[in-house]
């Protein structure tokens, strides 16, 4: 998750206004809970993809993300409503278990627990040579309260590449993250994510994504699902 400075934000809501989902996240680290508001667009194709990459020019930060999320096979966690994803990032894992949103529109509430683990480990588990449900962390925790002592099984595995650029709007800097997600059945998603630290501004961040995605003739598009619900449907698995 990308930092930006803090500010007190009301509600662990997610909302929708103009077409963009704002998606306000409580993750429970080490005891603290923090808030996090995201703006995520669907880019559509490559092309639109590489008109935003072309147009942000040179990056803070690339990163190649392998993430695998687990379940058992009855699926007694995702109808629980909750999701387990162990990540492999450049430099560490991490292990994340989220509620899954079960209202869409105004309201939908989401929340996440999060633990570092080494990117060796990561590794190991999203390959299936380490059992997830060995590690001793909050969010194992978590999902051991939901299921038990049963095992669980990889559902899907997928890979993206995150861009990361800092963006200036209205005096105010965001960090803006360009996904390119690769599914198991050859398909690609690209998306724009950009996180926030309050809510005062959304209409000017609003107005100013539209206008940019107007200059570069892409389609403003809100992407309403995750992209672990995504992966879910291209490999047929339900997760109602």
């Amino acid at each position: 998750m990308s930092t930006l400075p803090e500010t007190a934000v009301g509600g662990n809501l997610c909302f929708s206004a103009a077409g963009i989902r704002y998606i306000i996240d409580i993750m429970t680290d080490a005891g603290e809970l923090k808030r996090e508001i995201e703006i995520k667009l669907d880019l559509g194709s490559f092309t639109n993809y590489l008109k935003l990459v072309g147009f942000l020019g040179q990056i803070e930060q690339e990163e190649r993300h392998i993430n695998g999320f687990f379940d058992t096979e009855d699926l007694r966690l995702s109808k629980k409503g909750w999701a387990l994803r162990v990540r492999a990032e450049s430099t560490r894992g991490l292990v994340t278990v989220k509620s899954i949103p079960t209202q869409e529109g105004l309201a939908v509430v989401r929340q996440e627990i999060e633990s570092e683990i080494a990117r060796g480990q990561a590794l190991d588990i999203i390959n299936l040579g380490k059992d997830v449900m060995s590690l001793d962390n909050m969010p194992v925790d978590h999902v051991r309260q939901q299921v038990g002592n049963r095992g669980l099984t990889r559902l899907v595995m997928f890979e993206n590449v995150r861009q990361r650029k800092v963006f200036k709007i209205a005096d105010h800097n965001y960090l803006l993250e360009v996904d390119k997600t690769e599914y198991n059945d050859g398909s690609v998603d690209y998306e724009l994510e950009l996180e926030l630290s309050d809510t005062r501004n959304l209409e000017v961040i609003e107005d100013k994504l539209r206008r940019l995605f107007h200059s570069l003739d892409i389609p403003f598009v809100h992407q309403s699902e995750s992209k672990f619900r995504r992966a879910l449907k291209k490999a047929n698995i339900f997760n109602g």
